[in-house]
């Protein structure tokens, strides 16, 4: 008889304050995300016409705002995509920080902005109680860690 890994499911009743406030950050990244792609795409529509690479950025916001949010919620039920979220955030950061020096744009300052905040939202989930309840660790125990 072959035995199973089962996955480690952290319970949400027991989330660290850690836990809630890289959740809210992640989730408030996300939301600005998404309105800042809106608020792009409708000044440039109601601007002075169809310029496809602001059009085409805004959409790119906006889907990186839903990836946010849809991974948020899904790292806080499931460890594994804690991960996938860190990549994401690390590496949007790092892409937005060199187009917005490369460009000079506020807009995309902004938008900078706003995806510093889900860095900080990693950053928290990544601290040692936060690590802990992810990974099922008792904090109270260092030993185990």
């Amino acid at each position: 008889m072959t035995e199973q890994a089962v996955a480690f499911t952290p319970d949400p009743a027991t989330r660290p304050k850690t836990v809630r406030w890289a959740l809210r950050l992640w989730l408030v990244s996300g939301v600005l995300l998404v309105a800042l792609g809106v608020v792009s795409i409708i000044t440039t529509l109601l601007g002075a016409g169809w310029h496809l690479d602001v059009l085409g950025i805004g959409v790119l916001v906006i889907i990186l705002g839903l990836c946010y949010l849809m991974l948020s919620r899904k790292a806080c039920l499931v460890p594994q995509w804690r991960g996938s979220l860190a990549a994401l955030s690390g590496v949007s950061v790092v892409m937005l920080l060199v187009l917005t020096i490369g460009f000079q744009s506020p807009g995309l300052a902004g938008v900078l902005a706003a995806a510093v905040i889900g860095l900080g939202g990693t950053i928290l989930a990544y601290r040692p109680t936060a690590d802990a309840w992810f990974n099922g660790r008792d904090c109270a125990r260092p030993d185990e860690q």
